[in-house]
């Protein structure tokens, strides 16, 4: 029987007992820097190797990455490499080794894996006696290899499940910011609030010191995008100049997140420019109604994509909170700008009559509606001396505040000069040239006035360009009202004449403005002055307010009952008693 050979005995209780130890010690360890420092320290010294280096594979980019580096200069923990042709639990030498671990003087190399799963790459140099390395010695690495594959399969599952643990709590963080930030937003309607909110949101949460934040409107303008025009709602840090037109229009019509990558495209260098480097659209129904742009964070970390969802929802909220406040703004504008017509509305109706005056020989009926709060319609029934009416009605180019200011000036020029004996002639100059003066080139008045004796009952009157009043005899015949001259505004020092008639028993005179007779139906035909000479004729036998309400109800009838009329309505009704 031949003798034992005692070295061998002992090398392979030796490597056993390697093995053991190491498997022992890397299975009762979940610190996988540990673990692949202590595999990669027993492989080399046990095979007499001074250098080494661990990988772990990356399954997404099928990279590597530099985990342990044990007397190797030129190789960076943290490092990325392409290694191709390793295939899962092989042992590569020689020229099967990728060229990147030979030209670093590897010249053994083994896949670590698990199960079917690939972890990852041990590498090791020459040894260090320069003679090639045994089987036995590589029997020993596959094996160490192999018994530590799992202990580095769990230390990577512990290292996920930090990181994941890590984004777990960022995101509950970032919910909780988030849920602060909205019960903020909501608290308040507040824009200059909402915009400090915002800044100081990007700045704690970001760490970013440079933004913009654009908010479209609907409507068109010079820079709108798919029907919005979009305004700067809050800028820091990027400078007071006005946003190129072409960088506006190309920031709200994103789609998707922009990122300023280290070769900036010339269409982008104005953003560049601003300091800014990620564009986020805020996205609703379809359509870009926002921008937040920011600049680099101040710890030169690039965004995350954790954090770009946070910009988001925060971008959302945002666009929301100011959205609303927007909208608050303009109801408190509105309903301030309607207070207001109101109270010019009340203001008007104070400087008409406030009651139709008792004229001997007269029946008089009057009735003014406006377009709008505030007309630019006007009429007036002055009583004068000696049993006289002084009546009056006008048409003011245009509708609401403008035209009521206007029709305002013409009322006061009016009764400043009714208490001077003038000729009407003469008093309507005056008024004339007091219009001129206070009014532009685009503004006129069309009016007219006329006087009532009840001593002879003749009426003299005088028209400025206003739409000639009827007078109706009970014989049928109908006298137009029409002497007079040019509408008020047009000149200063323009002449005027009168006109003189009468108004007997029976006899109806109507002064309306246009908003009567181009009253619109629905077909957008004028109720025209035939249709109401031809009511008038109808209704002669009755008294003015009969009259009056007859003309409304057949206009009502023929515009259907407009909500909003045209034009501002007005008519006055005299007859004769």
């Amino acid at each position: 029987m031949p003798e034992p050979d005692l070295h061998t005995d002992r090398t392979d209780r030796f490597d056993v007992r390697a093995l053991y130890e190491t498997s022992r010690i890397l299975s009762a360890s979940l610190d996988l820097e540990f673990v692949l420092n202590s595999l990669l320290l027993t492989g080399m010294s046990k095979l007499l190797v001074m250098r080494g280096a661990a990988f772990l594979y990356d399954p997404i980019h099928g990279r590597y990455r530099t985990a342990a580096v044990k007397g190797i200069r030129d190789l960076d923990i943290g490092s990325e490499h392409e290694l191709p042709g390793v295939l899962v639990g092989d042992m590569m030498r020689g020229e099967a080794i990728p060229e990147t671990l030979r030209e670093r003087g590897m010249a053994l190399a083994l896949s670590v894996a698990y199960g079917d799963r690939e972890i990852g790459l041990v590498a090791l140099g020459d040894k260090a006696t320069g003679k090639p390395f045994e089987n036995r010695e590589l029997e020993f690495i596959h094996s160490l290899v192999n018994m530590s594959a799992s202990a580095v399969h769990n230390s990577l599952m512990v290292e996920e499940l930090k990181l994941a643990n890590r984004d777990l709590d960022n995101k509950v963080q970032q919910l909780n910011t988030l849920f602060d930030l909205s019960q903020e937003f909501n608290a308040t309607v507040d824009r200059d609030r909402l915009v400090k909110l915002l800044t100081f949101a990007l700045m704690g949460q970001m760490l970013v010191n440079k933004h913009l934040f654009l908010l479209g409107d609907e409507g068109p303008g010079d820079d709108s995008v798919d029907g919005k025009s979009f305004r700067v709602v809050t800028a820091k840090g990027i400078g007071n100049e006005p946003l190129d037109r072409d960088m506006l229009k190309r920031l709200c019509g994103l789609r998707e997140l922009f990122l300023l990558e280290e070769d900036t495209p010339p269409e982008w260098k104005p953003f560049a420019a601003r300091g800014l480097q990620i564009a986020l659209p805020i996205r609703q129904k379809g359509a870009t109604c926002g921008v937040l742009c920011l600049g680099p964070k101040m710890t030169g970390q690039p965004y995350q994509p954790d954090e770009v969802e946070f910009l988001t929802a925060l971008g959302n909220l945002a666009f929301v909170s100011l959205q609303n406040a927007y909208l608050v703004e303009q109801q408190l504008e509105k309903e301030r700008l309607e207070e207001e017509m109101r109270l010019a509305r009340t203001i008007q109706e104070g400087l008409q009559p406030q009651s139709i005056p008792k004229v001997p020989g007269l029946d008089i009926a009057a009735l003014a509606i406006p377009s709008r709060h505030v007309a630019g319609d006007y009429y007036d029934l002055v009583p004068l001396d000696g049993d006289r009416l002084l009546v009056a009605i006008a048409d003011v180019t245009g509708k609401g505040m403008p035209a009521s200011l206007l029709m305002s000036n013409l009322q006061a020029a009016l009764h400043s000069l009714t208490p001077i004996d003038l000729s009407l002639e003469d008093a309507t100059s005056n008024i004339n040239r007091v219009i001129c003066r206070n009014t532009g080139f685009d503004k006129f008045i069309t009016y007219f006035h006329g006087i009532f004796a009840q001593s002879d009952r003749t009426f003299r009157y005088v028209n400025a360009g206003h739409n000639p009043p009827m007078l109706l005899r009970p014989d049928g015949s109908l006298e137009l009202l029409e002497k007079g001259g040019l509408l008020l505004g047009v000149m200063k020092g323009m002449p005027y004449e009168s006109g003189l008639t009468r108004i007997d028993p029976g006899d109806v005179l109507a002064l309306f403005t246009d908003g009567v007779t181009e009253a619109m139906s629905p077909d957008e035909e004028e109720y025209g002055e035939e249709r109401l000479e031809k009511l008038l004729r109808q209704h002669l036998d009755d008294d003015a307010a009969h009259i009056l309400n007859a003309v409304r109800e057949d206009v009502r009838d023929f515009t259907e009952d407009t909500a909003v009329l045209s034009d501002d309505l007005t008519m006055v009704v005299v007859k004769g008693v």
